[in-house]
């Protein structure tokens, strides 16, 4: 189903925009609907859209282990704007959930055609990934100090 620009206007992403910025992004894409446990993508399928959560929550998971889980407001499969590439991990619904699927060509073409609403949205997927870089960074820095900690008693 088509999104109405009003379950849009209020996500993070494109909260920035214009009202007929977020009509034509709304336009080009879709609001999918996932029960609790449906997979929504698959590990090594490829990445061809954004989602942006609308409602409901999300998990990411590689290998069976948890690795996020995202509720309303946030987003996944931004990578594909990068390169396309493989998906990286399995997302699954934790609970019912409507996502926007906003395919990679119907975005790059509106990013083209609209250098402020790209700028917009670019900018915020930046600092969301910065954050998440940061995260994933301390979480590293306390393994190693754990794995330091480890040899050290073993020894």
């Amino acid at each position: 189903m088509t999104a109405p620009a009003a379950l849009l206007e209020r996500h993070p992403l494109l909260c920035r925009l214009a009202p007929g910025q977020i009509g034509r992004f709304a336009s080009a894409g879709d609001v999918e609907t996932f029960d609790r446990g449906e997979v929504v993508v698959t590990e090594g399928s490829l990445g061809d859209a954004l989602y942006l959560v609308l409602s409901g929550a999300v998990t990411v998971r590689k290998g069976g282990r948890v690795l996020a889980t995202l509720g309303a407001g946030e987003f996944f499969g931004e990578m594909c704007l990068v390169e396309p590439a493989t998906r990286c991990a399995d997302v699954v619904a934790e609970e019912p959930s409507f996502l926007f699927r906003m395919p990679t060509t119907a975005l790059q073409t509106l990013l083209e055609q609209e250098p402020a609403a790209a700028n917009a949205v670019l900018v915020t997927i930046v600092r969301v990934l910065s954050d998440r870089l940061r995260r994933t960074n301390t979480l590293l820095g306390s393994v190693g100090h754990l794995a330091d900690w480890l040899a050290g008693s073993l020894v």
